[in-house]
């Protein structure tokens, strides 16, 4: 039976920076299933769906913007850390803010990893390393396949 592929979710209003994520997925040949999520309220009613106790859907990273709609992506994170099956996920805080500012203090002691929007192109394809670095850690017996490719999903 093949395994099927990581399931990434994305909290992220901007479609820009969403197609920029994909092409860095893909340009390290993750394999994956991509859910987009526009806003802080889809982003929590997805994690109460996922977490409930009949629901398909698994979360093996969120990529979570700070700066969401309706709900922050603080406010998401936390709700994250305090669901019985996902509290341990990995996640990427990506965030046009300065990690050192007062605000993000306890955004980066709960996340995983804190990933600067960067500027360039090239900078933003090394958000790929950082989650296959991620995924390869949390999951040992996933293999990532090395011809695998990113696959969207919204």
């Amino acid at each position: 039976m093949q395994e099927s592929p990581f399931q990434i979710v994305i909290a992220e209003d901007n479609a820009a920076d969403v197609v920029l994520v994909r092409e860095a997925l893909k340009a390290h040949r993750i394999d994956c299933t991509i859910h987009v999520l526009r806003d802080g309220e889809e982003a929590l009613a997805f994690l109460d769906m996922a977490d409930s106790e009949r629901s398909e859907k698994r979360i093996d990273l969120l990529l979570l913007d700070l700066n969401l709609p309706k709900r922050d992506g603080e406010e998401v994170l936390k709700k994250l850390r305090s669901t019985r099956h996902y509290a341990e996920t990995p996640v990427i805080v990506m965030t046009s803010m300065d990690a050192a500012a007062p605000e993000m203090k306890n955004v980066i002691e709960i996340a995983s990893v804190c990933f600067p929007k960067p500027s360039t192109l090239d900078e933003f394809l090394n958000l790929g390393e950082i989650v296959r670095e991620l995924l390869n850690k949390e999951s040992h017996t996933r293999p990532m396949k090395p011809s695998g490719d990113a696959e969207g999903m919204a």
